[in-house]
């Protein structure tokens, strides 16, 4: 599959990932100032974005994309980077072709099925309900964002989620229409929180072919004491740092930082 991506900069090559319902466009303010020394492409996942939509969206396929991408750009090898789902087809990627890869960089998440322990298996519950939830909005129906926003307020309680999923609205021939293919997401939910467990690279851990950085936001779940323990079983001596007050969003909420962290890492490798 053809991926949409941006590219700006020069230097040393960064790819970066985007997360569930995101997009290149969201990392464009971090992509832009990590520019000034990284030659910096921010991607369009399968299924989101400008990119195209497949009735499949397992990692497998996520990681296909990326070998295509690689080739089309002639990349040799590359930094990677990968924010949550983004996060964790960088994981299965550099596990598949360490040859590839300078350095990883992973965004609050871990290799972890999700599923498996019930204290974060609720984020099963929480995007089937968002996806359900755009499922079952009709957008021809809607003038405005404000009308649709009212209406998932319903089922998605939260202002920020909405606000996130609002940013795949676009207007189409009929009326508005979502970027991101909804069906697809739904189908696949399963395998988007289960999937790229550690121990689905037995055969190869731990890894040590390249240096590996993970970022937590302090207030989010997505890393806790377990998934730190699959992160070290998987990569011993992996980086693991926290920021402050951020949640799963840490990039957006804690930009600041954000960089602050992933350029000293990526400068000293």
């Amino acid at each position: 599959m053809n991926l949409f991506y941006r590219t700006e900069g020069k230097g040393d090559p960064i790819v970066i990932l985007h997360g569930l319902y995101g997009s290149s466009d969201n990392w464009r303010p971090i992509a832009r100032r990590l520019s000034e020394n990284f030659k910096v492409i921010t991607v369009d996942l399968r299924n989101h974005g400008a990119s195209p939509h497949d009735n499949s969206h397992k990692y497998e396929n996520m990681v296909t994309d990326l070998v295509w991408l690689f080739h089309e750009l002639e990349l040799d090898a590359a930094h990677i980077m990968g924010h949550s789902m983004g996060g964790k087809t960088a994981i299965a990627f550099a596990a598949d072709y360490p040859e590839k890869v300078k350095s990883l960089v992973v965004a609050d998440i871990a290799p972890t099925n999700y599923r498996k322990n019930p204290a974060t298996a609720l984020q099963y519950d929480f995007h089937k309900n968002i996806l359900e939830s755009l499922l079952n909005t009709n957008l021809p129906e809607f003038k405005t964002r404000k009308e649709i926003d009212q209406h998932l307020a319903g089922n998605i309680t939260q202002k920020i989620v909405r606000q996130f999923i609002l940013k795949n609205l676009r207007h189409g021939k009929k009326g508005y229409e979502w970027k991101l293919n909804v069906k697809a997401l739904y189908e696949n939910l399963d395998n988007i929180i289960s999937g790229v467990d550690f121990e689905d690279y037995n055969d190869r851990i731990p890894i040590l072919k390249y240096p590996v950085l993970f970022i937590k936001g302090e207030l989010s779940g997505y890393i806790d004491e377990e998934g730190e323990e699959n992160i070290k079983k998987m990569y011993p001596e992996a980086q693991i740092k926290t920021i402050r007050n951020a949640s799963h969003l840490l990039h957006a909420e804690k930009p600041d930082k954000f960089i602050e962290i992933v350029s000293g890492f990526l400068l000293q490798t």
